[in-house]
């Protein structure tokens, strides 16, 4: 194989692995609904080790500082609240003896003075309707939207059975999520935290560079042997 065959070749290579790792860190990648009950059903990759920066379950009865509210308030304990189900102590069903956060539409920003996280996600536990989740990034522009159907179950007496998390990751930093009905909704266990690296790091990419060079250089070998 020629010198020149080879530098072209590795640098092609390289051109791509870089390509791939901008595009794999340059796009929103949004988790859920997936059904919840405590914090043990965070999805699996969703956060770097596991578990996220902040997780406030509002049982304090306040929303962290590092968090502001478009709408709603802090709700419950009460007949019809609807907690994640396990914020009570006891995984059964209901959500009545827990807090939530009721309110219609409503925007979580970050506000914290660290870095912006890279996923954060929040829990829906009640309301009607076709549920829409939203984010944005630093500078306010939108990393996408999605609306799922057929998720509430239309009861209102803190039945825990349609509770669903939803989440978003970016690499580039998530400032908001915004998650709504068109009407009163209730939600709980706001969280945020840095996402699970997917972009390859430089050796993974020099390694795929060779193996490609390699896989190259094998077939021309082959095919003068063959001639």
């Amino acid at each position: 194989m020629h010198k020149l065959t080879i530098m072209t070749t590795l640098s092609g290579c390289l051109l791509a692995s870089a390509n791939m790792a901008h595009a794999m860190s340059s796009t929103a990648i949004f988790w859920g609904p997936t059904p919840y009950l405590s914090s043990n059903d965070i999805p699996v990759g969703f956060y770097l080790g596991g578990t996220p920066l902040l997780l406030d379950n509002l049982e304090d009865g306040s929303l962290d500082a590092s968090i502001s509210a478009s709408d709603g308030s802090v709700y419950g304990p009460t007949g019809i609240a609807d907690s994640v189900d396990a914020d009570d102590g006891d995984i059964d069903g209901f959500g009545t003896a827990g807090r939530s956060w009721f309110s219609g539409t409503v925007t979580f920003t970050y506000t914290g003075s660290g870095p912006l996280p890279t996923a954060f996600g929040v829990v829906w536990t009640d309301g009607s309707g076709t549920i829409t989740f939203s984010a944005t990034d630093a500078l306010g522009q939108s990393l996408g939207s999605q609306s799922f159907t057929g998720i509430p179950d239309n009861t209102f007496g803190g039945t825990t059975g349609d509770d669903r998390f939803f989440g978003v990751q970016f690499a580039g930093g998530i400032k908001s999520i915004t998650i709504g009905t068109g009407g009163g909704i209730e939600v709980d266990h706001i969280q945020y935290g840095q996402m699970v690296s997917s972009v390859p790091q430089p050796t993974s990419a020099l390694m795929l560079s060779l193996g490609l060079l390699g896989l190259a250089g094998y077939r021309r070998t082959r095919k003068s042997t063959t001639e």
